[in-house]
């Protein structure tokens, strides 16, 4: 069962996402437009602004009078897990798809979709992305690893087959060879946090055909990799 959500909340929510829109990124938005974009009335938006701009979570420019994301809000983002899993995972990616020679990825869970957030391909860097994938998770072999530890609840939610789940959490990886996609395999592990709970999941993806033959070997060297990162979260900050 979901938590109830504050309304104030919600609509402030609402007033940080349209200021992270590329719309906003140029130079920021101003009341009005803010207004347009929420369903609000100006003087609500401003009244609400004014409240987070005291915190620091948005600033507004004095020339233009538009606002953008706050100092605040950045140094938040920078303490967060998924900075520092960030941070570490680029050198594993690239070791990752360098061993396999596919694409390697580094993936969350977005509510009940897989979002992949860094990419590395053979040879090439890691690079920072933001897609979240439109096919359920449970369908993939990342969304089943994210899934597997997941409240039994939140997973039924998300059209996870709990017997399937079960088999990830025994093995410690998930594989799919063209459940979903005849023409798509990947292989996935867990990545897991300081506390030792799972915070991400590495995966090798591509064409079924290309990979079939060497799936087993690719979950093996996914495993392998995800084993090594974890670690590395686990160690102390230096």
């Amino acid at each position: 069962m979901s938590r109830p959500r504050s309304a104030g909340l919600l609509r402030d929510t609402d007033l940080l996402e349209a200021l992270a829109s590329p719309e906003a990124r140029p130079a920021g938005l101003g009341v009005v437009r803010l207004a347009e974009i929420t369903a609000r009335r100006p003087s609500q938006v401003s009244r609400a602004l004014a409240a987070l701009e005291d915190e620091g979570l948005v600033e507004r420019d004095p020339a233009s009078r538009r606002y953008a994301l706050g100092w605040r809000l950045y140094a938040l983002a920078v303490r967060t897990t998924e900075a520092r899993l960030v941070g570490t995972a680029g050198p594993a990616l690239i070791a990752l798809a360098a061993r396999t020679g596919e694409n390697a990825h580094l993936c969350r869970l977005h509510g009940t979709r897989v979002a992949t957030v860094l990419t590395a391909g053979p040879g090439g860097r890691a690079r920072l992305r933001f897609d979240v994938d439109d096919v359920p998770a449970a369908t993939t072999s990342t969304g089943r690893v994210l899934l597997s530890e997941r409240d039994p609840g939140d997973a039924r939610a998300a059209g996870a087959d709990p017997g399937v789940l079960a088999r990830v959490r025994r093995t410690g990886h998930a594989v799919v060879d063209g459940e979903f996609d005849p023409a798509l395999a990947g292989a996935a592990a867990p990545v897991r946090g300081p506390h030792g709970g799972i915070v991400a999941a590495l995966t090798v993806s591509g064409p079924a055909a290309r990979l079939r033959p060497r799936l087993a070997a690719h979950a093996t060297a996914t495993v392998a990799t995800a084993a090594d990162l974890s670690a590395a979260l686990a160690a102390p900050p230096t």
